[in-house]
């Protein structure tokens, strides 16, 4: 591995909702992903749905006990139903976070404390409009979905193939820099950037734009859908 670029993979996006019987009504039953993870925890309840192309989409919603102050709903209050985070994962955290640190950009919320899944996060305001989360799991999805009792579904026919999420940024360059940091290779295409890693289906779309934000997920074999305050953000139409 480099020095200067995580040995990372793309593997998926999440957006916040208000609950995820809310967002698997466009995710799940319009759009035809299939269910392959969940948790719950106190600070969030979520599901994961893998989509036509293998791409995965976190939806991230407050537990039914929140009190109105979890990241999840906080989260809701500012920006609404938006894109949250992406995900890399890494075959070794503490070396992630040594080159990430390297390069000026120091991680947070650092947990290696759990057997099976060690984490660390960038904050929006280090990646422009999203947070970063830089992941090690000891277990495949599939592994994990058995240990749960649950068996993965797969997407249902005609299901959408989820491209990944489109971002605005003010220096494109600077975006350069640090998603090819992130492991990324880079490309100019259209104007805009698009960050993609090796054997992962999803990539991340950047354009320029007056500030760092998410503006929507692209997807191919559907059509567009506008922004909802329950299901989510607004889905572009982008086939390569």
């Amino acid at each position: 591995m480099s020095d200067h670029r995580l040995d990372a993979r793309l593997d998926h996006v999440a957006i916040a909702v208000p609950s995820w019987e809310d967002g698997e009504r466009r995710w799940k039953h319009a759009l035809g992903g299939g269910v392959v993870a969940f948790g719950r925890t106190s600070a969030f309840w979520s599901r994961q749905l893998r989509f036509a192309n293998g791409a995965k989409l976190e939806l991230l919603a407050p537990p039914p006990e929140d009190d109105g102050n979890s990241f999840v709903r906080r989260f809701l209050d500012r920006f609404g139903a938006q894109v949250h985070h992406v995900t890399l994962k890494v075959t070794d955290l503490p070396q992630a976070l040594e080159t990430l640190t390297a390069a000026g950009h120091e991680p947070v919320d650092v947990r290696m404390d759990n057997a099976y899944w060690h984490e660390a996060f960038l904050r929006p305001s280090v990646v422009g409009g999203l947070v970063v989360q830089v992941a090690w799991a000891a277990q495949s999805d599939d592994e994990w979905a058995r240990n749960v009792g649950h068996d993965p579904e797969p997407a249902a026919a005609g299901a959408i193939a989820l491209r990944g999420p489109l971002l605005e940024h003010p220096d494109l360059d600077a975006a350069r820099t640090l998603w090819s940091l992130l492991g990324a290779e880079v490309r100019q295409d259209d104007g805009g950037l698009v960050c993609a890693w090796p054997s992962s289906p999803l990539q991340v779309h950047i354009v320029a734009g007056p500030a760092a934000r998410a503006v929507a997920l692209l997807a191919g074999g559907t059509t567009g859908l506008l922004a909802d305050p329950a299901e989510g953000p607004e889905l572009r139409i982008w086939e390569p």
